[in-house]
């Protein structure tokens, strides 16, 4: 198994997720700035996780511009 290291910190999925989400709610966006200190917390930041890549995989995909 290879680890991408440039996104093994997390900070580009945290700032995509806030994108694509729309609303979030305070609490989630102070867990996504800051990082979790409590289990309760790493649980909800690996529930937020899981709705990302669900949000991800549900977007159209990007077409190539075919115009003449």
């Amino acid at each position: 198994m290879t680890v991408n290291w440039k996104e093994s910190d997390g900070a580009e999925w945290r700032e995509e997720f806030k994108q694509l989400k729309g609303t979030v709610s305070i609490d989630d966006i102070k867990l996504l700035d800051e990082g979790a200190t409590t289990m309760k917390e790493a649980w909800r930041l690996g529930a937020l996780h899981s709705e990302y890549k669900r949000l991800k995989r549900n977007q159209p995909p990007d077409l190539p511009d075919i115009k003449r």
